[in-house]
């Protein structure tokens, strides 16, 4: 085991849970407190420097923010030992794409689906009021905070690649979001907005439903024609699809209801709802706060024909359930307050100590 130095706090390392070009993710103890947090570790040199400021810029702006309410990842904390920079979050258990493998890739009980992503649309709203755009929505980046205590309840975290949107009419050919869950403007060239993150949080919800990525291009070319297949050519023919074998595609939205499908019979409102999230004009595109109060998300028309239903009741249960206080600090059985460490193991890590990182005592 190894341990962070900061002042008085010492944060001892217990796993690595993420390692990138970035830098690397790790869960560590904090000694004084027995809180179990997060510590984002990014290098302080080249493009990593600057991503890394521009997070905390965005970070210090979320601080604020009701982490419960927005579910959005509680911020910390930060520091620098001149080599690296480290941002302390709360910790939380994993992240969507790693709960899918762990259940094989199975689609998602719609229920689920629907509480998700009310959660998610709440992180949208939020950002909006504070003209931030997230631009890298995707299962890795929904994280689930404690499944056994708290079914689906979650957290968008990772802003290092977040925009402040007065800021982006300045950028020219952004390279944003990731390859399955770009927007068409974005893969056009066309000038974008935040509702380049409801197009992401729509492909989300498709790959839920499915089991697999609605549109999963190998490249850009095919990424424009797995959308042209399922939602047909925008209206100004800018981009010809690349005619390539297709792994899957889908004629139609409609087709994603024969996949997964619901133990009760009324319309389709899921489909609606995503339907509304991917178009290809951005300015048709559905709001966070419009998106809440689709019938998908309130159980409108579920409750007017099946309130006396047990899916009715579970499906208010999955979302009374998503919004309960998460915040109450991890503390490790053995780890309560004032008590100390009584592990002596060493983690390889291969950042440069400067005199911060050091075995444990």
């Amino acid at each position: 085991m190894a341990t962070l130095v900061v002042g008085a706090k010492c944060y001892d390392i217990v796993t690595m849970v993420g390692k990138g070009t970035f830098g690397a993710v790790a869960h560590a103890w904090q000694r004084s407190t027995g809180e179990m947090v997060a510590i984002k570790m990014v290098k302080n040199e080249g493009h990593h420097g600057q991503v890394v400021k521009n997070e905390l810029r965005l970070l210090q702006a979320l601080q604020e923010v009701d982490s419960e309410k927005s579910h959005i990842v509680r911020f910390l904390e930060s520091f620098s030992d001149g080599a690296c920079t480290y941002l302390l979050f709360e910790s939380l258990e994993q992240n969507l794409f790693e709960f899918q493998k762990q259940n094989n890739f199975l689609p998602l009980p719609v229920r689920h689906i629907r509480t998700i992503t009310a959660q998610v649309l709440a992180a949208l709203v939020k950002l909006r009021e504070l003209s931030i755009i997230h631009t890298d929505i995707k299962p890795e980046n929904i994280m689930l905070v404690d499944h056994a205590s708290y079914p689906f309840h979650v957290k968008l975290i990772d802003f290092g690649s977040a925009s402040i949107l007065n800021e982006v009419r300045h950028i020219k050919a952004p390279y944003i979001q990731s390859r399955f869950y770009r927007s068409p403007e974005i893969l056009l060239g066309l000038p974008f907005c935040e509702k380049v993150d409801m197009w992401s949080l729509g492909c989300v919800v498709a790959e839920l439903h499915l089991g697999w990525p609605l549109f999963p291009g190998i490249n850009e070319y095919d990424q424009v024609r797995y959308i042209c297949s399922t939602l047909g050519l925008p209206d100004h023919e800018l981009l010809c699809a690349a005619q390539k074998t297709q792994k899957y595609a889908f004629s139609s939205l409609d087709q994603l209801a024969a996949v997964n499908i619901c133990p009760v019979s009324y319309p389709r409102q899921e489909m609606l709802l995503v339907k509304r999230m991917l178009t290809w004009d951005s300015h048709k595109r559905i709001e966070p706060s419009a998106a809440l109060k689709h019938p998908f998300i309130s159980l409108q028309l579920v409750k007017s024909k099946f309130e006396a239903t047990q899916y009715y009741k579970l499906c208010q249960e999955d979302l009374r359930a998503s919004h309960k206080d998460t915040s109450t600090a991890k503390i490790f059985p053995g780890m309560e307050k004032g008590s100390s460490l009584k592990t002596f193991l060493f983690l390889t890590f291969n950042y440069p100590n400067q005199g911060k990182l050091v075995p444990c005592q």
